[in-house]
C-alpha cells in the first residue's frame, strides 16, 4: 500500500521503503476524461484544477497530488500574457511587456507584495494546494513554482536574458533580484500550504552556463528554501547538470529532482549524502512510450540503487497512458 507516511518518512531520510510519488506535472488527457475536468480550465478554476489533482490517487492509488500543472502565474502576475494551454498542452509565456527589441532592459518597479499574492492564478494555486490539504490530509501534496532567475526569464523573454547572460550580465541579475522577493513570498504561501514546495530552476546547463551558477543561483534559491519553513522543499532542474550537480543538492532544499537516465548511479554516488534523491523514472522515454513491464523494472532499479522516493524525473507527459502510471504506484506489488 502507498502512503503519506512513507513519502515523510523517505523526505526524512527514514524508512527504506521507496515509495512512488509523483511531484512534477501530473495532468494527463486520460485522467481528464476520467473525471471530466480538462485542459485548459483547469488551470485557471480551483474545483476543476483540484479535481484533476486528485486523480492520480483516486485511479491509481498514488499517495500524493500536485498542483498545478504549469509554472507560468508568477509571470502572468507580474505581466505576461499567457497562452491558456489546450486539452493536451499546458499553457505558456508568449507575451510580456518588458521584452526589448535587444537583451533585456532595466526592470521597472513592480507591483507590491501584498498584491501579488492577492490575486490571479498566484492565489488560485496556494488556494488550490490549501483545498486539498484540508480535504485529504492522507495525501502529500506538493505545490509547484518557478525559481528567480527562470521567472526573470520569461519577463525578458527567454532569448533575450540567455543573450543578455553573455552581454549585459548585470542587467540580468538585476531582473533576478528584482524578482526574487515575489518568489521568496510565493514559496512561503505555497508551503503553509502544502507539504512539499517544488521549485523549477534555471540551473541547468542547456539554459545558464554553469560558471554563472553561484551568480544566479545559489544566493537567490538559498535564500528562498530558507522561506519554505511549514513543509518539505524540492529544487527541479531539466536538461544538463553533471557540472552543477553538486551545487544543485547544497541549495538548501530537502531533495532534489533532475534528469539522471545519463547515468543514475552516479548521480547518487555524487550527492545522495547531501540530499534526497526524488527520481528518476525517464518520463518520455520510459513513461510514455514504454510498457508497464518496463517501467516497473526502471523504478525497481532507482529502488535497488537506494533513492529515497520513486518518481518521474520531470513532468508527467500528457500523453501518457493510465495503465503506465499504474505500473510506477504499484511497482513494489
Amino acid at each position: 500500500m502507498n502512503s503519506k507516511e512513507e513519502i515523510v518518512a523517505a523526505m526524512n531520510r527514514e524508512g527504506d521503503t521507496h515509495p512512488p510519488a509523483i511531484f512534477s506535472q501530473s495532468g494527463t488527457v486520460s485522467m481528464m476524461g476520467a473525471c471530466g475536468s480538462h485542459w485548459p480550465d483547469a488551470n485557471f478554476e480551483i474545483d476543476r484544477m483540484v479535481r484533476l489533482a486528485l486523480q492520480p490517487s483516486e485511479l491509481m492509488s498514488f499517495a500524493t497530488a500536485r498542483v498545478p500543472f504549469d509554472i507560468t502565474a508568477e509571470a502572468e502576475r507580474l505581466g505576461c500574457t499567457i497562452y491558456p494551454g489546450s486539452g493536451y498542452a499546458q499553457p505558456s509565456v508568449n507575451g510580456s511587456p518588458y521584452r526589448a527589441a535587444e537583451y533585456v532592459e532595466e526592470p521597472p518597479e513592480l507591483m507590491p507584495l501584498e498584491d501579488f499574492l492577492s490575486g490571479g492564478r498566484v492565489r488560485l494555486y496556494i488556494d488550490a494546494a490549501a483545498k486539498i490539504s484540508k480535504e485529504h490530509p492522507e495525501l502529500f501534496v506538493t505545490s509547484g513554482m518557478a525559481g528567480p532567475s527562470l521567472t526573470a526569464s520569461f519577463l525578458t523573454g527567454m532569448e533575450n536574458f540567455l543573450m543578455g547572460l553573455v552581454m549585459c550580465p548585470d542587467l540580468c541579475l538585476k531582473w533576478v533580484k528584482t524578482i526574487a522577493p515575489y518568489e521568496y513570498a510565493f514559496a512561503e504561501a505555497l508551503s503553509e500550504a502544502s507539504d512539499n514546495v517544488f521549485i523549477v530552476t534555471a540551473g541547468s546547463e542547456d539554459t545558464e552556463p554553469a560558471e554563472l551558477f553561484d551568480t544566479f543561483v545559489t544566493p537567490y534559491h538559498t535564500k528562498l528554501h530558507s522561506h519554505i519553513r511549514e513543509s518539505f522543499s524540492t529544487v527541479h532542474s531539466c536538461g544538463e547538470t553533471r557540472k552543477v550537480l553538486e551545487k544543485l543538492a547544497s541549495l538548501g532544499a530537502t531533495a532534489l529532482s533532475v534528469e539522471t537516465s545519463w547515468d543514475p548511479q552516479q548521480v547518487f554516488d555524487r550527492v545522495s549524502d547531501r540530499t534526497v534523491l526524488v527520481g528518476g523514472v525517464p518520463p518520455v522515454k520510459c513513461l510514455l512510450l514504454k510498457s508497464p513491464a518496463d517501467i516497473r523494472e526502471s523504478a525497481r532499479k532507482y529502488a535497488e540503487i537506494g533513492y529515497p522516493v520513486i518518481a518521474p524525473e520531470c513532468g508527467v507527459p500528457p500523453m501518457t497512458p493510465n495503465e503506465n502510471l499504474a505500473a510506477l504506484a504499484h511497482y513494489r506489488d
